[in-house]
């Protein structure tokens, strides 16, 4: 189901209701998610540090039962040696594969 939004410059437009991690793509995300902390070679504890996010918090990230904001993001990315530009241009490439 759809509902609008009024967009700065008002014209409508449809948004998807429902929380993203309930949506296709979710999984590749949080897939993507976890290979940039692995690949990074840091702990949840590490991550949680750095990232100023507590372990458990990271954990639950990863679990997909918490998400982040674009800001938590960020940090996150950073602490893992990363960031947003290449994290988005991966999670697109991946998405377009699977046809999503």
């Amino acid at each position: 189901m759809l509902f609008s939004v009024a967009s700065p410059n008002s014209q409508r437009r449809e948004m998807p209701k429902g929380k993203t991690i309930h949506r296709k793509q979710y999984p590749y995300f949080l897939e993507l998610l976890l290979e940039v902390r692995k690949k990074a070679g840091i702990t949840q504890a590490a991550l949680g540090k750095a990232a100023s996010l507590s372990q458990p918090y990271v954990s639950q990230v990863e679990a997909g039962t918490l998400r982040l904001d674009t800001v938590q993001l960020r940090d996150w990315l950073h602490a893992c040696g990363s960031d947003l530009g290449k994290f988005g241009r991966e999670l697109e490439k991946r998405l377009k594969a699977a046809g999503l």
